[in-house]
């Protein structure tokens, strides 16, 4: 009998060592599969935050890209507007001036030199055209007595601040020294100094 029941605690030792083994097999075999799962499920999810990031990094950059560029189209229109007033009581204060020195004596002593310059870069022609404003009708004589020898034809101009328009038809040639175009070359100037263009303020 002691014989049977030492054979039965091998038997049971025996078995036990087995399941034993089986068990720490199984364990291993479990927590490899669990931690491959596990660092798959780490990729993945780092995978999904970096997309997300991503997008929305992509997305900020954008809406601020945005407003970046809205706020600059205000502040050209912004500009744009003040340039624009700017302008105008720069223009209305020179207007006013010419119209004090157009009135003043000095006037007609310098439409005289006006003349004479004109008529100088037209040298050689024999007859001329010159176009005065209204206003400056009753100057003709003393501008005929200027330049004697040249035939000159006065007609009224198309402008109003003053100076005159002197054309050599026979030549193809024509010299604009009217306040007018003067006026319109200090507006362009004016714009390019303040560097704002109309497209720009769009």
């Amino acid at each position: 009998m002691p014989e049977s029941n030492q054979k039965l605690d091998r038997f049971t030792a025996a078995i036990l060592r087995e399941a034993a083994a089986e068990s720490d097999q199984a364990m291993a075999a479990y927590e490899k599969k669990r931690t491959k799962e596990l660092a798959e499920a780490k990729k993945k999810v780092g995978c999904e935050a970096r997309a997300y990031l991503h997008a929305e990094i992509t997305r900020l950059r954008a809406d601020y890209g945005r407003q970046v560029a809205q706020r600059m189209q205000e502040t050209k229109r912004t500009l744009f507007q003040r340039r624009n007033e700017i302008a105008g009581g720069v223009f209305d204060e020179v207007r006013q001036k010419i119209t004090a020195y157009t009135a003043s004596e000095q006037y007609a002593p310098r439409l005289r030199e006006i003349l004479l310059e004109a008529l100088g870069a037209l040298r050689g022609a024999d007859s001329v055209t010159v176009y005065l404003r209204s206003a400056d009708q009753n100057l003709i004589p003393s501008l005929r007595e200027a330049a004697a020898k040249i035939h000159m034809t006065f007609l009224d101009g198309d402008f109003q601040l003053g100076g005159l328009i002197v054309e050599a038809p026979e030549m193809g040639l024509r010299v604009d020294s009217s306040f007018d175009s003067r006026m319109e070359e200090l507006n362009g100037h004016f714009a390019e100094l303040f560097g704002i263009s109309l497209s720009d303020a769009e």
